[in-house]
């Protein structure tokens, strides 16, 4: 330990990482935070549909669906001026090859305490879905949340240190007591990270499409379930623009192991701002997509598309588990690895009570819906 508590070198200035240098700091340590981009949340905390999770999305996971719930309220006590409220939020289940039925979805949201009510937005095609829900959810202001982080890391007096390309930060470990490392995709490709410990990921090279929608969509979000998913989201601070999701289209490519294998056409894209006309992009199949369910969707219009890797543990396709994992990989080295935006804070709190040498839960509360080699590697 040295004087004034331990010094701790923490990878990744995403959310997660983020959130764990200011809970280190609060706790009493002197803390460096590590970012490669020139600014914090460049990557996949940008390039993501910006909700605040309370589990709703999670029917086949009651685990997940738990910890975004809890999550989604240390989330708002953290950083509420990044919480978008005031818009409306839909979720309907597909009639035709969902996993989850109507009724079941209904028993689910019970038994988890969801508020919702039976509500069907205007633009809503009846006929394809079974069900449709009003439910009691929040989006995420990017931009307002990236002054929250960087308003708190001043406070907290975390040393933040730009533009530090990962090879660089292969020196840390010699001068820092402890390291955290929180850069989600690319977990395995940080000095630090012990091979024989690192997991395999199941890493997707995703697209975003923002749209422009008509009129009758403003303030409103919709996720159509469980299979055939697809969903819309508006973004702060505009009145007509949306990022749109879709399980099929989104995804470009996906690679099972430890490191993501990535498209030549797509390596320029990744994690690279928005896109005005890549030509990879499939944004005609997310609206045609959106159109079988959504009157006057056909209309979307195309402002471009955002381009990021993914990364979700495999073997989660029964369930759709996104469990967050806090590791410690040996003496001095720990991972998160972010499963759903409103975890980090509880992520925080795992990591501070691994480096005060107290039990984590973690790992426990997504337990059953994990495969035995995380539960049996950590």
């Amino acid at each position: 330990m040295t004087a004034g508590g331990y010094r701790v070198a923490v990878v990744g200035g995403g959310i997660f990482g983020v959130t764990a240098a200011l809970g280190l700091a609060r706790a009493g340590h002197r803390v460096a935070l590590y970012e490669r981009r020139a600014d914090l949340l460049m990557e996949a905390s940008h390039a993501n549909q910006r909700r605040l999770h309370r589990g709703y999305h999670y029917p086949r996971s009651t685990t997940t669906a738990r910890a975004s719930a809890q999550g989604a309220g240390s989330f708002v006590a953290e950083y509420p001026e990044a919480v978008v409220r005031g818009q409306r939020h839909y979720i309907a289940i597909a009639r035709h090859d969902s996993l989850v039925s109507a009724t079941d979805y209904v028993r689910f949201c019970q038994s988890m305490g969801l508020e919702f009510r039976e509500e069907y937005p205007p633009f809503l095609r009846r006929r394809m879905v079974d069900l449709s829900l009003r439910v009691q959810e929040t989006t995420i202001d990017v931009d307002a949340l990236r002054r929250a982080c960087w308003q708190r890391l001043l406070r907290a007096r975390v040393d933040v240190r730009l533009n530090t390309r990962w090879p660089v930060v292969g020196a840390v470990p010699d001068q820092a007591d402890w390291v955290v490392i929180a850069t989600y995709a690319g977990l395995n490709g940080v000095p630090g990270v012990v091979p024989a410990s690192a997991l395999a990921y199941q890493f997707e090279i995703c697209e975003k499409p923002l749209l422009r929608l008509p009129q009758e969509y403003r303030g409103t979000s919709m996720v159509v379930l469980d299979g055939p998913f697809m969903c819309f989201d508006p973004v702060a601070g505009t009145e007509d623009t949306f990022l749109a999701g879709n399980v099929r289209h989104a995804i470009h490519a996906t690679t099972v192991g430890r490191y993501p294998l990535i498209p030549a056409g797509l390596a320029g894209q990744l994690n690279n701002g928005l896109h005005r006309r890549p030509p990879s992009g499939r944004w005609k199949a997310f609206v045609a997509d959106g159109a079988r369910f959504f009157t006057g969707f056909q209309r979307a219009a195309y402002l471009g598309s955002l381009f990021t890797t993914r990364a979700v543990l495999p073997g989660m396709e029964d369930t759709d588990a996104r469990p967050t994992v806090v590791r410690r990989i040996d003496e001095r080295t720990i991972t998160v690895f972010g499963g759903k935006i409103s975890t980090c804070v509880e992520a925080a709190h795992d990591v501070v009570r691994v480096i005060a040498g107290q039990p984590t839960p973690a790992e426990s509360r997504h337990r059953n819906d994990m495969p035995d080699y995380v539960s049996d590697a950590s």
